[in-house]
């Protein structure tokens, strides 16, 4: 009966990291091109809006409307136009996508300021994206209450109403970038797309090749022989966890408050999922394009469009929630934005990081089996 041998596991991984080496385009796959998707991805995955083109149309021309164009200007959140052609022309603006919102001010803006009376503006707004939509809208009401309050400050002689102001201050991210939220999430999901899917087609590869075959008739057994080849994408893995760390944190400037060690072992946790997934797959198709595609449609688009990394996971409906409570991706992506953002620790943590062992040591278990009653 053959043992267990470290030995012939060195051996394996030494090829295996050998043959990884010479083929450059499997380097450039697993190395280069995450680093550069996380570039790429970093800058465009921001949902900051700014700069949003306004038409404002001036019915009043008075000084008070163009103090009150002034402040939308100064606002830092829009690009102002001014509104050319008939009313009859202002929804056309948001059909050609010239403008994202159209405010109408009315004839006798001025005179009711002066009289202190309620002077109410039309606002359109482009309604097809609803992100872009509520938060023009909501920018647009700050600027607005802004040229309000300055006005008040203004009036000699008024009765001051008391009134109720709320101060709020955003802990964790103060200026509401979300690229602080997003940058950190596509190291999770990039570490998933490299890991499973090279795992997969590469021992595909090895099948279609008749190289796995080889290797069956050699005394190395089943187990050795998975060992052996997931190894290396745990070195892989690990390498793209430390280049995508300093691309985060040198580039985008993402701050890490949490601690780095348990960055890595929650990362250990996570590639054991991946890399277990990987050798799922492996073990139930025949082709490197069989592989590519149950990874693409069965396993990446559910994990990204469920497991919070887009959506808010509280905002699907309870079956959705219940589904997504089955993604591994869920529970890294919440592990990881706690670590950055909020510097949480083990205490915080534990609950998500025994999920994702649960799973991943499930999962590559599973795979392992199959894995094995295929060899054997």
């Amino acid at each position: 009966m053959k043992t267990f041998s470290l030995h012939r596991i060195r051996v394996l991984l030494a090829k295996e990291l050998a043959q990884i080496r010479r083929d450059r385009s499997l380097f450039g796959i697993l190395v280069v091109a995450p680093v550069f998707q996380l570039m790429v991805m970093g800058f465009a995955a921001n949902t900051d809006i700014r700069n949003i083109t306004i038409t404002v149309r001036d019915n009043s021309h008075s000084a008070q409307s163009r103090d009150y164009i002034s402040t939308l200007a100064a606002s830092g959140y829009f690009k102002v136009t001014e509104a050319a052609g008939s009313e009859a022309d202002d929804g056309q603006q948001l059909v050609s996508g010239k403008a994202g919102l159209v405010v109408v001010i009315p004839p006798d803006f001025s005179k009711r300021l002066l009289n202190r009376q309620p002077a109410p503006v039309q606002v359109l707004v482009d309604g097809s994206d609803s992100n872009f939509g509520v938060n023009g809208l909501n920018y647009l009401m700050k600027a607005t209450r802004l040229f309000s309050s300055r006005l008040v400050r203004l009036e000699t002689g008024a009765v001051r109403i008391p009134v109720i102001t709320v101060e709020s201050r955003a802990w964790y991210n103060p200026n509401q970038l979300s690229r602080y939220y997003m940058v950190p999430a596509l190291m999770g999901v990039l570490l998933l797309v490299t890991t499973m899917i090279v795992t997969s087609m590469s021992l595909v590869k090895e099948r279609e090749e008749g190289t796995m075959e080889q290797l069956i008739v050699t005394p190395i057994r089943p187990m050795e022989l998975m060992i052996g080849k997931l190894l290396p994408f745990v070195v892989i893995g690990f390498i793209e966890i430390t280049l995508a760390l300093a691309v985060t944190l040198g580039i985008f400037g993402v701050p890490l408050r949490g601690s780095l060690i348990l960055l890595y072992v929650f990362s250990g946790l996570f590639l054991l999922t991946t890399l277990g997934l990987g050798l799922l797959v492996s073990t139930l198709v025949k082709t490197q394009q069989q592989a590519m595609l149950v990874s693409a449609f069965f396993i990446m688009m559910p994990f990204v469009l469920l497991s919070g990394f887009i959506f808010p996971v509280e905002n699907m409906p309870p079956s959705i929630q219940t589904l997504a409570a089955f993604i591994p991706l869920k529970y890294y992506l919440e592990i990881i934005r706690g670590l950055f953002l909020k510097g949480t620790g083990l205490h915080e943590l534990w609950q998500p990081a025994l999920t994702l062992l649960v799973w991943g040591i499930a999962i590559l278990g599973l795979a392992a089996l199959k894995f094995r009653k295929r060899l054997d």
